[in-house]
């Protein structure tokens, strides 16, 4: 594990570089409303996306016992299904278009569903090569691609393609991804395949579809509703926030998860090993996310600036409210890999939905506040309520441990947490470079960080686990 996370932190970060650099020229090329144009039918190319796996590709991990054949049968499954569901999102191009008033959708509509088909294919090879643990390969292949469809982005960006060019991004990187998987894993279609392997993996990949399809569409409710509501720029311009917002949740989550089914489902029968890693990891993604939420809620108009360029900075509250939520979805991030890897979707599946209520509930009550930044606001509150119901149910339900010694756990660094958060909200510190000043705020917020854990007594507990990535005792 620890030589995958090493991988993966790897790839993560050359692909944050280079997603920083299209973005810093994508932002300056293309207006917010343009980016809310995409944001919207993303929300439902990538709905398709997900929908398009159907628990498939955790089922590939957990199940061990799956052969070569089996593997033909679903992957022939995967093809048929990619040809239905690009049939389905061209309708919904029409759809959108209808009900925002812009027949650009239907064009986007028509570019983007070839994403979706080659998405679909990709899930079973790219599931066997996580299963097989090969992840100096899928880093590899990552930068590779990110690379050469951000240059085709950025220069399509440049000849005026706008909005095009940033939906190519996304059709690029599938069809390599594709093309790369088709020369690495073996793999046959056939016109007539057969179901058993598909039903072999029902009962768990049915329960993962049903989460991974209502986690979805509560993740999105907020970017679709402020299209609807505010119009296409401010739904570019939350849209934006939370996408820098996720930035430090996927490079540095994202470099764990990826790492955590493929191995602890060699551990499925052994639910004390497997909940020892969900401490370590859990102490891991608190202390760090704890600093970075409280550098974004300091320095929220210094990075919009330096990323986006000042006119974006009708973002900069949206992404500051937002940035709360980064501890509790940085640390929520990990909780399906455990849910799979002790075989209980069917958990995962309720806490999805109690989530739902929950995020939803807190999404109409920001709407009603009429600004994105109160739908920011009240969004990072519904992820912030949503982190403890996710825990409670793995901790107690899953597991069977205690929730109060996991919440004891979790006590002082959330003390910590909130001292930094009133330190900078009454820091004066305000420097006309934005440059110097993302610096010196950072710099701040780590003397503070560091003082504090000294004070709690926190220190050690925050380099033990830290030692975890580094060293095998």
């Amino acid at each position: 594990m620890r030589k995958a996370i090493i991988i993966n932190f790897i790839s993560k970060y050359l692909v944050a570089l280079v997603q920083l650099l299209i973005n810093f020229v994508l932002a300056r090329l293309v207006s917010p409303q343009e980016f809310g144009i995409v944001a919207i039918i993303t929300v439902f190319s990538s709905f398709f996306s997900v929908f398009s796996d159907m628990g498939i590709g955790a089922s590939i991990i957990q199940f061990k016992k799956l052969g070569q054949d089996a593997y033909n049968h679903i992957y022939s499954f995967t093809f048929y299904a990619g040809i239905i569901l690009m049939g389905v999102f061209v309708a919904v191009g029409y759809i959108l278009s209808f009900v925002y008033g812009n027949n650009v959708y239907v064009s986007l509509a028509w570019i983007l569903a070839v994403s979706i088909f080659f998405n679909t294919l990709n899930i079973v090879p790219s599931s066997i090569l996580l299963k097989e643990h090969r992840f100096t390969e899928i880093g590899i292949r990552t930068v590779c691609i990110i690379f050469l469809s951000g240059t085709v982005t950025i220069f399509l960006a440049y000849l005026g393609f706008k909005y095009y060019a940033v939906v190519i991004f996304s059709v690029l990187q599938a069809m390599l991804s594709y093309f790369w998987n088709r020369l690495r894993v073996p793999l046959k279609i056939s016109f007539i395949f057969k179901w058993e392997p598909v039903k072999n993996i029902s009962s768990f990949s049915s329960y993962q579809l049903l989460f991974n399809v209502v986690n979805y569409f509560v993740s999105n409710t907020d970017t679709l509703l402020a299209g609807k509501y505010f119009g296409e720029r401010e739904a570019g311009l939350y849209y934006k926030s939370y996408q820098l917002m996720t930035y430090p949740i996927s490079m540095f989550s994202g470099a764990i998860t990826p790492a955590l089914h493929p191995v602890l489902s060699d551990y499925q029968d052994d639910k004390d090993v497997i909940y020892g890693y969900l401490l370590k990891m859990f102490r891991v993604l608190l202390y760090f996310s704890i600093f970075v939420s409280s550098v974004c809620f300091f320095a929220p108009k210094e990075l919009i600036y330096i990323l986006y360029g000042n006119n974006w900075d009708a973002a900069v509250t949206s992404f500051q409210m937002l940035s709360l939520s980064i501890v509790t979805k940085m640390c929520n991030s990990i909780t399906g890999s455990f849910y799979q890897s002790l075989g209980r979707t069917d958990i995962l599946f309720k806490v999805g939905l109690v989530n739902a209520i929950l995020v939803i509930c807190f999404t109409i009550a920001g709407m009603i506040g009429g600004t994105i930044e109160s739908l920011a606001f009240f969004t990072a509150i519904g992820y912030v309520a949503c982190f403890w119901v996710a825990f409670y149910f793995l901790v107690h339900k899953a597991f069977g441990k205690s929730y109060m010694s996991f919440l004891r756990m979790t006590a002082k660094p959330y003390v910590i947490y909130l001292f930094l958060l009133f330190i900078v909200r009454v820091c004066p510190i305000q420097v006309e470079n934005m440059v110097i000043g993302l610096v010196v705020k950072v710099l701040i917020v780590g003397a503070a960080y560091s003082m504090l854990m000294l004070i709690m007594g926190e220190f050690q507990n925050f380099k033990d686990a830290y030692k975890i990535l580094l060293k095998k005792k």
